[in-house]
C-alpha cells in the first residue's frame, strides 16, 4: 500500500512540475519596488494573491527587483488579482494571448515611492534631449575622421608624386654622367 501511495504522489510530483516548465502555463509577474529616489528597496515583501488565496511569495533584492512565477492556464486570461509590496497594493488583470502557446507569459509591475506602475522599467533613464545630442557628436566625430582620411590620402599622393619625380630625373643624370 505504501508503494501505490508513494508512486502515486511521486507521479503527481512529476506531472505538476512539467506542467509548471510549460510556457502556456507560467505567468511571470516581475517589477521593481523602488522609493522615492528611485532607489531599490531591499528584502521587501512581496505578495500575489487572489480573493484571499495566496498565489505567490517573494522578497525584493539589493535592487528593488522581484520575480514571481505564478502557475495559470488559459483560462485564467483576464483575472483579476492583488498584489502587495510591503504596505503598498494594487489590483492588475492577467494579459496574454491564450492561442500564443510559445511565448513567455510577462507581467511587469512595479512600485515606485508607493504608486503602482505597469509596464517595464528602464532603470537607466536618459533625458530625452541626450539622443540629438549623441546623434550630433556622433556625426561631428565621423566626419572629423573622414577629413583626416581625406587629408592623408592627399598628402601621400604627393608625396609619391615628388618621389615619382625625384626618382627619374637623378636616374638620367646619372646615366648621362656615365657617357661622358
Amino acid at each position: 500500500m505504501r508503494i501505490i501511495v508513494f508512486s502515486i504522489v511521486w507521479l503527481f510530483a512529476i506531472t505538476n512540475a512539467w506542467a509548471e516548465h510549460e510556457v502556456n502555463h507560467r505567468y511571470n509577474i516581475r517589477g521593481y519596488v523602488l522609493d522615492e529616489n528611485d532607489r531599490g528597496i531591499d528584502n521587501l515583501d512581496v505578495v500575489v494573491t487572489d480573493g484571499g488565496r495566496l498565489l505567490k511569495r517573494g522578497k525584493t533584492d539589493s535592487a528593488g527587483y522581484y520575480s514571481l512565477h505564478l502557475h495559470l492556464h488559459n483560462t485564467d486570461n483576464r483575472r483579476q488579482l492583488k498584489l502587495r509590496a510591503g504596505s503598498s497594493i494594487a489590483e492588475f488583470r492577467v494579459k496574454f494571448d491564450p492561442s500564443d502557446l510559445a511565448t513567455v507569459r510577462v507581467h511587469d509591475a512595479n512600485f515606485i515611492a508607493g504608486e503602482f506602475v505597469e509596464g517595464g522599467l528602464r532603470r537607466f533613464r536618459l533625458p530625452p534631449w541626450i539622443y540629438p545630442l549623441a546623434g550630433l557628436f556622433a556625426l561631428g566625430f565621423g566626419l572629423v575622421i573622414l577629413e583626416k582620411r581625406r587629408k592623408k590620402k592627399i598628402r601621400q599622393k604627393k608625396i609619391a608624386a615628388t618621389k615619382k619625380g625625384m626618382g627619374s630625373g637623378s636616374g638620367k643624370a646619372g646615366k648621362r654622367r656615365k657617357k661622358r
